[in-house]
């Protein structure tokens, strides 16, 4: 059954996250590797905060979620515009990089 984005199997007693959306996470985190790449580790804060969002909401899911996001939220601290860029930190990235990868062991 699916629920909160997050499919619910009763019988094992865990959540799962769709395939649809560890894509999503995947091809998130990609983008931003992509800027970070081009624009020496300066992302826009819209796409670091969609990260940041998209890998809090499986957290049920998957309980290193949170974990992965810290940095994220830590670099949109004081940044009052989407518009804005933000410097990712040398951990961001590596965290960022986790979350491209996203090993299927992590799903339940």
């Amino acid at each position: 059954k699916l629920h909160l984005g997050l499919w619910v199997d009763t019988v094992r007693g865990v959540f799962e996250i769709p395939e649809e959306r560890i894509a999503r996470i995947k091809a998130c985190a990609k983008r931003v590797l992509s800027e970070v790449c081009r624009h020496a580790r300066l992302v826009p804060a819209k796409l670091v905060a969609r990260l940041a969002g998209l890998s809090v909401c499986v957290s049920l899911a998957f309980s290193g979620a949170k974990l992965f996001a810290r940095e994220l939220y830590a670099s949109l601290k004081g940044k009052g515009s989407w518009a804005a860029k933000v410097r990712l930190s040398n951990q961001a990235v590596k965290d960022v990089k986790v979350l491209a990868a996203f090993p299927r062991r992590w799903n339940g």
